[in-house]
């Protein structure tokens, strides 16, 4: 049973070996009004790589051969990339949801589950990758310029490593086929025809979730609170926020990720279609064939591999933030405190007073930071109403200021059915999409505004609640019923291209996050706070 009981505390203490082989004892503590949903974490439990046991982003809610046949084109790059990856990835941000869900459940064996993904990621490597962490060595990332050798590829030097990728293969195999229709080789496939892995992005914002998900994996295992500083999860979490304090800018924001990290976008006009976009990018990856001297000789880095570096995303930095903070209690180290308040520097630089928004990043220009006015970003203002909390919004930028940022959001992204109620979010500036994970972020975000705000003016309170409580049932239109006494969600209501640099699913691929977060939604638990 995943419910938990009602009126009374019920404390289960179980023994679960973890980690690095000592036992712990666990304890679970439940409240009287919210419970995970069976049937959801049932789907999450079922949806793992049978190779691995590694969680996989996405489902299918109808015959993959369907679904898969409406994700890009049959003799299109970029299609065959996305494909396997919904066939075959998880998302490491995808995994810290589907390990967070797990740890609270209070069942030894979902415990056990969810340190899976941390004795991955403390080995590095998995499967044919030998590599899924990043730094200098065999690997063209770089950290800091002034000393490259700060954050090293060695797998022998724990507590040195950089960040992981974002995207893995949960089967832990490199060399792939088409899902659409079995080829297993393309002329024109990045590097060489044969059909493989193809995702080597050690985003910021990832790896920070990463942390998250290991420390909810700490706390639930242990008795008193206490960091068991012996163990996987906790040594990745430090190895982790050590790699992204290394990449604080002088503003204080965490870069998007370290030199070397390829971006597909840049000199891709936004404004194209998308089908005009996928099309540049296609041809891009035809001109990118194995080069042993690219890129790490290269004296000046082209642009395309030093585009994160120069960028700085806000919601990368929010989710730093809420790591940094989890650190932080555990340990009482004042490195990370310094690290957040450097970050709350940039947060500062990165509010927008003219229309009450935090800006979705930044990105330097010839040695001067400059924000990013567009595109707006849905995440960003959501996740720093969950993450800051409106009172300390309103303490930064005035009061009133955490009213208007959800009001700004709700007008530009904000989705409506016929009589006006609302429907959740989409991911930018649109009222057509409906994104599953965005929309719980927004229900999140609304309870923690309607709490703070339940004094002083109590009818917006309760017109705050029913907000969330539209958003909430109206998501159930996105909830596929399965066998086997499994239910999941979908990843958004349409498939459309995102600004930020990719693809939304059509309501019939079901994703490993929406899932997540519903569940975490409806337990009332807070993946940014540890209890």
């Amino acid at each position: 049973m995943t419910k938990k009981c009602a009126g009374f505390f019920l404390v289960i203490c179980l023994l679960l070996l973890i980690g690095n082989g000592s036992f712990a004892l666990v304890a679970f503590a439940a409240d009287s009004e919210h419970f995970l949903d069976d049937k959801l974490v049932n789907w999450l439990r079922a949806n793992v790589s049978p190779v691995t046991g590694l969680p996989l982003s996405y489902g299918f809610g109808a015959p993959p051969g369907d679904v898969l046949g409406r994700i890009g084109k049959s003799d299109s790059v970029t299609g065959i990339i996305e494909r396997v990856m919904v066939k075959e990835g998880i998302s490491i941000y995808d995994a810290a949801l589907w390990q967070i869900v797990l740890a609270h459940t209070g069942r030894a064996e979902d415990l056990a589950m969810a340190a899976k993904p941390v004795e991955c990621y403390a080995k590095g490597s998995l499967g044919e990758f030998d590599d899924i962490r990043t730094g200098f060595g065999r690997q063209p990332f770089v950290y800091d310029p002034l000393d490259p050798q700060a954050v090293t590829l060695d797998l022998d030097h724990p507590g040195r490593r950089g960040f992981l990728f974002r995207f893995i293969n949960a089967n832990g195999q490199f060399l792939s086929s088409d899902p659409l229709d079995g080829k297993k080789s393309f002329n024109g496939f990045p590097n060489y025809p044969a059909i493989h892995w193809e995702d080597w992005k050690p985003i910021a914002g990832e790896n920070a979730w990463v942390v998250m998900a290991a420390l909810h994996v700490l706390r639930s295992a242990s008795l008193d609170g206490k960091a068991d500083t012996t163990s996987d999860a906790f040594h990745v979490a430090e190895e982790l926020a050590r790699a992204a304090m290394i990449l604080q800018a002088d503003n204080g924001g965490v870069r998007m990720a370290p030199l070397g990290t390829y971006c597909h976008l840049v000199g891709v006009d936004p404004k194209l279609s998308p089908e005009q976009i996928v099309d540049r990018l296609d041809e891009r990856a035809r001109q990118l064939q194995r080069n042993p001297e690219f890129p790490g000789a290269a004296a000046v880095p082209p642009e395309y591999t030093r585009w994160y570096y120069d960028e700085i995303s806000t919601e990368n930095n929010f989710s730093w933030y809420a790591a940094l903070r989890m650190l932080w209690q555990m340990t009482n180290d004042d490195k990370y405190r310094q690290a957040m308040g450097r970050i709350e520097d940039y947060l500062h630089a990165a509010w927008d007073p003219e229309r009450g928004i935090f800006f979705q990043g930044m990105h330097d220009h010839d040695g001067r930071w400059s924000p990013n006015r567009e595109p707006f970003a849905t995440d960003v203002q959501n996740w720093a109403i969950a993450v800051l909390g409106p009172a300390t919004i309103d303490a930064w930028f005035g009061r009133g200021a955490a009213r208007r940022l959800w009001e700004q959001t709700k007008s530009f992204s904000g989705v409506v059915d016929a009589q006006g109620k609302l429907e959740g979010v989409g991911f930018t500036r649109e009222h057509d999409r409906v994104s599953v994970e965005w929309s719980a972020g927004a229900i999140l975000a609304v309870r923690r505004l309607a709490e703070y705000l339940r004094v002083e003016d109590p009818a917006y309170a309760l017109a705050l609640e029913n907000q969330g409580r539209q958003m909430r049932g109206a998501l159930d239109v996105l909830r596929y019923h399965l066998p086997g006494g499994r239910d999941a969600y979908s990843y958004s209501s349409r498939r459309g291209w995102i600004p930020f640099g990719w693809f939304s699913h059509d309501k019939d691929v079901l994703s490993t996050a929406s899932t997540a977060w519903v569940a975490l939604v409806d337990a009332g638990i807070d993946p940014f706070e540890l209890r």
